[in-house]
């Protein structure tokens, strides 16, 4: 298990060369070079070498071109406690640990304040429980999700966001989609977290009313527990607008 006292959140910035590319449905992708156009497609590069490809048209022109102002892109900057985004340096590098963080009075995460996380249904008394009466999803049935429509564009959206190791079912209700994530180091779950809170959103903007939240799993290779969360549009918002630290969030709201 990877544990609270032992994970670290790398606020990098992004290397030099990098490209922010903003989408119209406010989530972004982080490419290794400025993407090109081809026949009304966007043939973006990421960051691990992997070619993929979206609409040209989904793309914020204005906000990705003002984002890359110098070729160097936006880095993750803690201020006042919060992520934020800046343009950057090639040089400029920060790190800070999560026991840092938590050993903040502001940050609540000795108290693990629960005000942030909405009501849900009721979970189906039948199915296994965590200690804190939330759907055990280690031990929940493995269903293929039932729009094979969204699981697609689920699947492809995150993995153009670095996630590979990701498959979708469905959720402890009609409403939720369940992903589980293999996730091999502490900052892998904190972009995990942000990758996965950018494709609630895409979800939510491309699908209304077919989609509501997700719940996520995490798991090493080694099949150790990393983490449990149920993602709500307004987590969601929160996360993609930096308005909440990624490691504040995982104290917040995981369930485990």
């Amino acid at each position: 298990m990877i544990l609270l006292s032992t994970l670290m959140i790398a606020i990098m910035a992004i290397p030099a060369g990098a490209y922010t590319i903003y989408l119209k449905d406010g989530s972004r992708l982080i490419a290794k070079e400025k993407h090109r156009i081809e026949d009304g497609k966007a043939i973006i590069v990421l960051q691990n070498g992997t070619r993929t490809f979206i609409e040209a048209s989904e793309i914020d022109v204005a906000r990705t071109e003002k984002a890359n102002l110098g070729d160097y892109g936006t880095a993750l900057v803690l201020e006042d406690g919060l992520l934020v985004e800046a343009q950057i340096k090639p040089t400029q590098q920060k790190q800070q640990r999560l026991t840092d963080v938590a050993s903040k009075p502001e940050s609540g995460a000795l108290t693990r304040p629960q005000s942030r996380r909405q009501a849900t249904a009721a979970p189906n008394l039948s199915q296994p429980l965590s200690e804190n009466g939330t759907v055990d999803l280690t031990t929940f049935p493995r269903a293929p999700y039932s729009e094979m429509e969204i699981s697609a564009e689920a699947t492809r959206f995150l993995r153009t966001l670095g996630v590979e190791s990701v498959q979708m079912y469905q959720g402890s209700d009609s409403s939720r989609a369940f992903l589980e994530i293999t996730t091999n180091s502490e900052a892998a779950v904190f972009r995990s977290l942000d990758a996965a809170a950018d494709t609630l959103l895409h979800l939510l903007n491309r699908y209304p009313d077919r989609i509501q939240s997700l719940e996520i799993l995490m798991f090493t290779s080694d099949r150790d527990r990393a983490g449990q969360f149920h993602l709500t549009r307004e987590a969601a918002v929160a996360l993609a607008d930096n308005e909440v630290d990624t490691s504040e969030f995982f104290i917040q709201h995981v369930q485990f």
